[in-house]
């Protein structure tokens, strides 16, 4: 499949209009990386995506300005790596809304991409024990139920974890509908 992929980009991919900036939310601008010569189909890395600090906003305006998104270099995504991980899982969402195609180079398929499964989950949630019994024991003191602890994790974190997994199911599942041929032709987008 890579080869497939970086023959494309490499046959395809030849009028190319480097570091053009565009207008995202909050009167700021992006640097996108690479636009194909009709504006409509923008290249970026992971990183310049999802190691910076952009959000549901600033994804809903690069999905509106491009037709499509190719984005390469995409790492296995795991807990540790949470604000990377619901970056992508944001972005994900927008371009799924907008209908924006998208062709990707990860290092696996979208039904591993995400590194949270069932057992990472069982690990954390085996040894939860709440030190109150459910109590909050002095006026102002954190309720029990924030007070439980699994791996040193409160229940809050472990909640947001389980959140974590289920929209990893649901990005992946979008990965999947965005970057397959028949998306991309009902999109009326073509680039092999």
């Amino acid at each position: 499949f890579l080869k497939d992929y970086r023959q494309i980009i490499r046959i395809k991919w030849v009028d190319i209009q480097k570091k053009k900036e565009i207008n995202i939310a909050f009167n700021r601008t992006l640097i996108v990386p690479e636009v194909n010569q009709h504006g409509t189909i923008a290249r970026f890395s992971f990183n310049d995506l999802c190691n910076v600090e952009l959000g549901s906003s600033d994804f809903r305006m690069i999905a509106q300005q491009f037709r499509a998104l190719i984005i390469d270099d995409i790492p296995l995504l795991t807990l540790k790596e949470h604000d990377q991980a619901r970056r992508f899982i944001t972005l994900v969402d927008e371009l799924y809304e907008a209908k924006c195609a998208l062709m990707c180079c990860a290092v696996t398929g979208p039904e591993k991409l995400f590194v949270s499964g069932e057992s990472e989950l069982n690990g954390l949630h085996k040894d939860v024990k709440d030190t109150t019994g459910g109590l909050e024991t002095e006026v102002g003191e954190t309720l029990g139920i924030d007070v439980a602890q699994s791996n040193g994790m409160t229940a809050g974190e472990l909640a947001s974890v389980q959140e974590l997994s289920f929209a990893f199911r649901r990005a992946a599942s979008r990965l999947k509908e965005l970057t397959s041929l028949q998306f991309w032709k009902s999109q009326g987008v073509t680039i092999l």
